[in-house]
């Protein structure tokens, strides 16, 4: 397939402020801190787990970490999986009969292949296989003969559920012929044997199941159920490392395919299996081949040649049966259905059927087709399920991830979407298309697996955008007609607050047109006290919010869609085609029908949230035949007409770039709540971001101008807050400069030079700047010519002071200082400083009293283990809080100033968990939290003290997606916080 004009986006997901805190003490004196309390004796399901481990003499640990892997501790109040697993241990009975049935009444599909042609293709894609009977599909009843309880016991009461697993554990353990040892390591082959039934037939099957339980063990979980039961399983290294478990950190090659690809086109057989190195994967090809003597048709998907360049999107479907009947669907060449990846429940084995590169048709629209990878996640037609398995979401998502990374698909839920989500190319395909994989799959926690998790903002603005985002928990649970009352991922939308369901909806699981789905982004429309208004399909449509349920996406530099000028309203389409001319000068047929906007409208007056700000070119794949015979066979045709894609109601839509205009949304999320800025020097020239903690979202790293017009590898920053502006300086080629960014619009001033506008020229080459500000005044110290000098800004009276030598106030001797940090307390002016003798010293202005003094502190803290290669300070009241990098590990040490105390050096490296050395700091202080920034390996982290409760979170790396997202290689930074 040649390169389209498509481009990867860029990523934009909302994202969490900071990593989970650690429970670890904050750092005081001399690295002491508040003693946390000791958990007390363990209840509710944490008993259970004790209670079943000892009766049938199983690893306490290795049962939890078994149930974890299952279901995550989840009861799911007795109802089914959707591939037949109960309760928290997730013990599987299947009726094979039932679902058969299921089945057979279930409405085929239809016309995966997504021509949206009602004339040439009514072709239905065979009903999946009932799953293939195995002693893994009746593992709830073998436990219940071993307890000796009834069946329905065990799926609806936790304990018996946790009694039965508990048992078949030990049970398999006996088969194997080895002792109930107290080691969870001995317990290998039983955990395999858990998950496939005992089947003893030395199929891999079970073994990914095992390689994740002892992976859980080695590293631990913790959390609240939906039902509110606090579990906690410790981690256990050893158990893991002596343990036949494979490291899931190192590539496996896998094993050779040819003996089974040797039917395929030269073009498919030579496909690699393209899979994470953390996943065991499998190649088993979906048919390629003609059927019908003389018809043409041919199935499964298209041969093609796609890059990155051409995928934007990952679907996530399920098969609405087993394993083995979906594989053996797609390896029917008449089903003319296929999917690029299949996953099975049990372990979440992952078998790849159809090469990234090639058009797997499995979404129903050929535009989604064409620019999407498709996974298909096995699940039963069975009444009642409600959940997936945790292999399932595991499998998947890591993936997806791989996949993301791999093409450049953006990490947010206009991206990655459910077949739900895929419009109806044509209004006749509309109402055909499907709703898998449904109301019940957990979204929040899929994406929080791949890592692009939504943070919590309510503060929302009309016009402004909005994410749906309702807790995935028992907490939330709206009325879906013939299902048990459970956790959802949708909201229900109104005509108005109060009234009925939009455009006569109902309240089924299979009715998409009243619901917006979790992740899913629109544009406030209006507020009216706890109901929120968003644009959805044409209309206002109304959801009640009490701030739960709902996030707003209020990150700088975000835009809406909006009708041209002068136009009453505009198309929508189901998918992007091009121009008639385009496939003239192709020489390939015009499909019929081919630019044909759906029954739906963009009115004026009505925004919508985009999937990119760069529209797309309108293209078709001309693939007719199965050997590519015909004329101009497997050609990309594309036009000059380019379209953006929205989200515009439950599913997504086109709109024609020559009939909408790109505005800007209205947002307020880095001036107000608990904010820091961060200013740093990357290998490519100066980057700026922002963070809002209130709120958990950040901007994306952006360019910012090098001031004098040219890059300094030596640059230096310091910032800080006056007002709701931020005042940067900067030391570049010896000169000093300062700008501002005002917070409410982001825009920054020019760096103007402080030479020629401000305190003067410098008597030599600056090297080193500190800021601080004391009431309206700002005061820049600097290093220049080894001495230490200070210049004030006074925004009241709107003037410079001019540089005055400090040096000659304190008695510093020239090259005194190395490295320079300010704070203030009240009126005295704070610069500490590293001295040519690898000492830290402390200067002090006392405005107030008119004198300066300074002193080596090393008496007052004790001396550091190692070299002082960075250092930051920041000021709290009467404290002052001092940081230092001493062989590139972060300690701490605080004075208080009103009891006259310094304390001695703490570990932050300790407690924050840091294993990476640093080569820069830089601190701020928010709220009650000191948040301290470090470069490590040219990576920004962030570890936060929160001083009200006594803790240090971990470090979190600011350049995931889920943060600020990735930026050249870091060698300086600074930071400022309110």
């Amino acid at each position: 397939m040649p390169q389209p004009t498509r481009k990867p986006f860029t990523r934009l997901p909302l994202r969490t402020a900071a990593a989970s805190a650690a429970a670890l003490a904050l750092v005081a004196g001399a690295g002491s801190g508040p003693a946390l309390a000791q958990p007390g004796a363990p209840t509710g399901l944490q008993a259970q787990f004790a209670a079943a481990a000892k009766e049938f003499k199983v690893p306490e640990s290795l049962l939890l970490a078994v149930a974890y892997q299952q279901t995550r501790w989840e009861s799911h109040q007795g109802r089914p999986s959707t591939t037949g697993n109960y309760n928290v241990m997730g013990l599987t009975q299947v009726d094979l009969a039932a679902v058969a049935a299921a089945q057979a009444a279930a409405q085929p599909e239809v016309d995966l292949r997504g021509d949206g042609d009602p004339k040439a293709r009514k072709h239905a894609v065979p009903v999946p296989e009932a799953p293939v009977d195995s002693p893994a599909l009746h593992t709830l009843d073998a436990a219940a003969k071993l307890i000796g309880r009834p069946a329905a016991e065990l799926r609806e009461d936790t304990l018996q559920s946790i009694r039965g697993g508990a048992a078949l554990l030990a049970e398999q353990q006996r088969r194997g012929k080895k002792p109930p040892a107290a080691d969870p390591a001995a317990w290998f082959g039983a955990v395999v044997a858990f998950s496939n039934g005992g089947a003893g037939d030395g199929r891999a099957e079970g073994r990914e199941f095992a390689d994740r339980v002892y992976g859980t063990l080695k590293v631990g979980a913790a959390r609240t159920t939906s039902e509110g039961q606090p579990v906690v399983l410790a981690a256990d290294p050893a158990a893991a490392a002596h343990s036949p478990a494979v490291d899931r950190g190192v590539e496996r090659q896998p094993a050779s395919r040819a003996a089974v690809r040797t039917a395929l086109p030269a073009a498919a057989a030579a496909d690699p299996l393209e899979c994470p190195a953390t996943l065991d994967c499998d190649f088993n090809p979906a048919a390629y081949a003609q059927y019908g003597a003389t018809t043409g048709d041919f199935g499964n998907y298209s041969i093609a040649a796609r890059t990155g360049a051409d995928i934007d999107h990952i679907v996530v479907h399920d098969t609405e049966g087993g394993y083995a009947g979906a594989l053996a669907t797609f390896q029917k060449a008449s089903s003319e259905a296929s999917a690029h990846y299949l996953i099975r429940s049990s372990d979440g084995h992952v078998t790849q059927m159809v090469a990234d590169k090639n058009i797997a048709w499995h979404a129903g629209n050929k535009t989604l087709n064409m620019h999407s990878v498709g996974i298909e996640h096995e699940g039963f037609a069975l009444s009642g399920a409600s959940w997936y398995s945790e292999q399932l979401y595991q499998s998947s998502a890591t993936l997806t991830r791989y996949l993301a990374d791999r093409f450049g698909v953006p990490l947010d839920r206009r991206h990655i979407i459910g077949h739900d989500e895929v419009p109806g190319p044509t209004q006749s395909a509309v109402a055909g298309m499907h709703w898998d994989p449904g109301t019940f799959w957990d979204w929040n926690h899929y994406m929080d697996l791949v890592g692009a998790h939504v943070g919590a903002d309510r503060n929302y603005v009309v016009g402004g955008r909005v994410v749906i985002n309702p807790p995935f928990s028992n907490a939330y649970r709206p009325v879906v007609n013939g299902a048990a009352s459970q956790p959802v991922n949708f909201v229900y939308l109104y005509a108005s607050p109060g009234g009925p369901l939009i455009g006569n909806g109902t309240q089924n699981a299979s009715d998409w047109t009243d619901k917006a789905v979790a992740g899913s982004s629109y544009a406030v429309a209006d507020i009216q006290g706890q109901w929120t208004a968003i644009w959805f399909n044409g209309q206002k449509a109304w959801f009640w919010n009490d701030g739960s349920i709902a996030a707003a996406d209020n990150r700088k530099g975000q835009f809406l869609l909006t009708a041209r000028a002068g136009a009453a309203s505009v198309p929508v389409y189901g998918r992007s085609y091009p121009e008639p001319e385009a496939y003239t000068a192709a020489d390939v047929p015009v499909p019929d029908p081919n630019i044909t906007p759906l029954n739906a409208t963009l009115p004026a007056g009505q925004s919508y949230v985009p999937g990119t700000t760069t529209p797309v070119a309108g293209d078709f794949y001309y693939a007719p035949t199965v050997d590519g015979s015909a004329a101009h066979d497997r050609t990309l045709v594309t036009g000059g007409r380019t379209y953006y894609p929205i989200q515009y109601n439950h599913r997504l839509a086109y709109v024609a770039a020559e009939d909408v205009r790109l505005v800007p949304a209205p947002t307020d999320a880095l001036s107000t709540g608990e904010r820091v800025q961060l200013l740093a020097r990357t290998a490519s020239g100066p980057v700026n971001a922002g963070a809002n903690f209130t709120r958990g979202v950040w901007e994306f790293y952006h360019p910012i101008p090098a001031p004098g017009g040219t890059s300094d590898p030596n640059q230096r920053f310091a910032e800080l807050y006056l007002g709701n502006r931020l005042h940067a300086v900067t030391v570049a080629g010896g000169r000093v400069y300062t700008a501002d960014r005002d917070l409410d619009s982001g825009e920054w001033t020019p760096w103007y030079n402080l030479d020629t506008s401000g305190p003067g020229t410098l008597p030599a080459p600056a090297t080193e700047v500190a800021v601080a500000a004391i009431g309206n005044r700002m005061h820049v110290v600097v290093v220049a010519g080894g001495r230490l000098l200070e210049a004030t800004a006074d925004y009241g009276a709107g003037r410079w002071y001019p540089w005055g030598d400090v040096s000659s106030a304190i008695g510093l001797p020239t090259g005194g200082l190395t490295r320079i940090a300010a704070a203030a307390n009240g009126n005295v002016l704070h610069v500490d400083g590293v001295g040519t003798d690898g000492r830290v010293h402390v200067a002090d202005a006392d405005y107030d009293r008119g004198r300066w003094a300074w002193g080596d502190i090393t008496g007052a803290v004790g001396a550091l283990p190692g070299t002082v290669t960075g250092l930051a300070t920041v000021s709290v009241g009467s404290k002052q809080h001092l940081l230092v990098l001493a062989d590139g590990r972060v300690r701490q040490a605080s004075a208080d100033y009103a009891a006259g105390v310094w304390s001695g050096w703490g570990d932050v490296a300790g407690a924050t968990g840091q294993t990476t050395p640093m080569s820069a700091i830089a601190a701020t202080w928010t709220g009650s939290s000191l948040r301290v920034f470090g470069v490590a390996d040219g990576r920004i982290l962030n570890a936060n003290g929160d001083y009200a409760v006594g803790r240090w979170s971990r470090w979190m790396d600011t350049e995931d997606a889920f943060a600020a997202g990735p930026v050249d290689r870091v060698a300086a930074l600074a930071v400022a916080g309110v």
